[in-house]
């Protein structure tokens, strides 16, 4: 009764919301809503996740709060997160398809909006599928044994830091390996909060009528992520090299199952592509040396110079390529060996529980003899005896 009652009580929900989509994208195309009103969404629902967040550390990593109170609180900012994101896009698409009508967008920018969006839909259905409906059964089925009780927020909290931020074991099973998965790891980490700090600054504070200080010349700002930019980049480039020498090592060895030549070198043409996207745009604008510090873009510029002048048109079709090449990427991460990345950090936080871990063993053994984890016999050291027919 109870599981019936909760799966029909989420159906005006989500009707709901979806109603309210629906009549986000309608005042867009009919242009009664501006951009500041799909950004300001984004907010909330970046600042509903970061509080999903924060509960879900609290609730994991210390003894701090009610469980029950936690879990009610990590639910419905993940609820108000997911719609404010979609009521969000809906918003944003009905203003950009209305300003694309109205002939107030380039080409380029046109075939932007929904390159990226049909990325965002499958990463994020990829790694539904990956990480959260391929273990729902899984741990229904041994959600009974997790018990707040038994947790170690100390063990977690220490795997926190020295396997997902530092990868201690990795260090110490081959210090190549570590450089070539925290450069691509923390590089492209980098890469992702900088450029959503971008957008906020780029897109969402001229919407809100403040002042564009992304457009403004020598700002430092600017400067700053654009040597952010570069230098996340060049981590990453980094890191595909060392990839790809280490898999070269281990081509005739065990460990080549764990080398992803496709994938690196996708990731390798997205980075260079990227420079060369910067570089061109240089090139073409005849940037100075001093002009900001894109120091790799820089470099690609004095590579471009000499073309860049003849061959004035070919900046957006390589710009389209670039961003193609790179939505294609983040689609294709949850398919891909990237999703360990997020899938291992999850399983050394689990592992890291072991009397969690010794309660779901003494949870099977307890359904292999027929008994329930509560009866007294229950013991490892002292198993029930068997009656001879």
């Amino acid at each position: 009764m109870p599981a019936h009652h909760s799966a029909s009580s989420k159906g005006p929900y989500f009707f709901t919301g979806i109603a309210v989509a629906g009549v986000l994208l309608t005042a867009g195309l009919v242009n009664g809503l501006s951009a500041a009103w799909g950004y300001a969404l984004f907010l909330l629902a970046a600042a509903s996740f970061a509080a999903c967040l924060l509960w879900a550390s609290t609730l994991t990593m210390s003894r701090l709060g009610q469980t029950q109170q936690l879990v009610r609180r990590i639910r419905m900012s993940a609820r108000v997160g997911a719609m404010c994101y979609v009521w969000a896009v809906a918003a944003l698409a009905g203003h950009y398809i209305h300003e694309t009508l109205a002939g107030r967008m380039e080409w380029h920018w046109v075939v932007f909006g929904p390159v990226v969006l049909g990325a965002l839909v499958a990463f994020e259905w990829g790694v539904y599928l990956k990480l959260l409906k391929s273990n729902a059964l899984t741990l229904h089925r041994y959600e009974r044994f997790i018990d707040r009780d038994l947790a170690e927020p100390q063990a977690m909290r220490r795997t926190l830091v020295d396997e997902v931020i530092l990868h201690r074991t990795l260090w110490q099973t081959s210090k190549l390996r570590w450089w070539r998965h925290s450069l691509i790891f923390w590089g492209f980490a980098g890469m992702v909060g900088v450029e959503l700090i971008a957008v906020f600054l780029r897109e969402a504070v001229p919407a809100f009528g403040w002042p564009d200080i992304w457009r403004t010349p020598g700002h430092p700002i600017r400067a700053a992520f654009d040597f952010l930019y570069d230098f996340t980049g060049l981590m990453m480039l980094a890191g595909c090299s060392l990839a790809l020498y280490w898999g070269w090592t281990v081509r005739d060895k065990p460990e080549k199952k764990y080398a992803d030549r496709p994938m690196v070198l996708f990731l390798g043409f997205v980075v260079l592509s990227g420079f060369l996207v910067e570089g061109w745009r240089m090139a073409e604008a005849k940037t100075s040396v001093d002009a900001g510090y894109s120091f790799v873009g820089l470099f690609f510029a004095w590579m471009l110079q000499p073309w860049a002048s003849g061959l004035s048109g070919a900046y957006k079709p390589i710009w389209l390529i670039h961003v193609v090449a790179s939505c294609a990427l983040i689609g294709y991460i949850p398919a891909s060996r990237l999703i360990h990345t997020c899938a291992t950090p999850l399983g050394r936080l689990m592992n890291s529980q072991k009397a969690l871990l010794k309660a779901k063993k003494m949870g099977v053994l307890a359904g292999l003899w027929r008994q329930t984890p509560t009866e007294p016999s229950l013991s490892l050291q002292h198993p029930p005896q068997r009656t001879r027919s």
